[in-house]
C-alpha cells in the first residue's frame, strides 16, 4: 500500500486483490465494486476510513467511506460508497 497526500487527505493506493476478500466478508457485489473504483491497472485509492470499514466487524447503519478515482490530469475526485 502506498500513502499518497493530495490536497490534505491522506490517499490509500492498494492492489484491490488486496481488498478483495473483505468486500467478499461484507456480501458486496466484488465485481460492481471493482468497476466502481479500480482504476486499468486493478488498483484502488482509498481512504483511511475506507479499509477500517472494510475490516470492521460490523458497520453503523448509513455508513459510507470515501474512494478516489484518478483523472488522467493527476487529480482525484472523490466518491462515497454505503458499506451496508
Amino acid at each position: 500500500m502506498q500513502k499518497i497526500n493530495y490536497r490534505g487527505t491522506e490517499i490509500n493506493k492498494i492492489q484491490f486483490s488486496e481488498i478483495e476478500s473483505y468486500l467478499e466478508e461484507k456480501s458486496m457485489n466484488v465485481d460492481a465494486v471493482f468497476n466502481m473504483i479500480a482504476d486499468e491497472n486493478e488498483y484502488a485509492y482509498v481512504s483511511n476510513g475506507f479499509i477500517r470499514g472494510l475490516k470492521a466487524e460490523e458497520n453503523e447503519p448509513g455508513e459510507w467511506h470515501h474512494y478516489f478515482q484518478k483523472e488522467s490530469d493527476g487529480h482525484f475526485v472523490a466518491g462515497k460508497m454505503m458499506f451496508n
